[in-house]
């Protein structure tokens, strides 16, 4: 468990817990409206949701890796 006390480690565990629970959201949205849409406009609005969502994924991405962590942790009460 020492891995633990890395304070470098905490926002990466964070940042992955928003990441899988984004995605699977995300996944379970574009697949309801794929496969119980009648028509084209649920799969329309499908596949625009999907690349929105891609869009924030990556906008997401890069704002993390360009954020300094070694300014904001010592402002946390670890």
């Amino acid at each position: 468990m020492t891995y633990l006390n890395n304070p470098s480690i905490i926002p990466l565990i964070a940042f992955s817990f928003v990441l899988v629970f984004y995605l699977w959201y995300t996944f379970s949205t574009i697949y309801h409206f794929v496969r119980f849409g009648y028509g084209t406009k649920p799969k329309t609005l499908a596949l625009v949701f999907f690349v929105g969502s891609f869009i924030l994924f990556v906008i997401s991405i890069y704002t993390y890796t360009q954020i300094d962590w070694s300014n904001i942790l010592p402002m946390t009460p670890l």
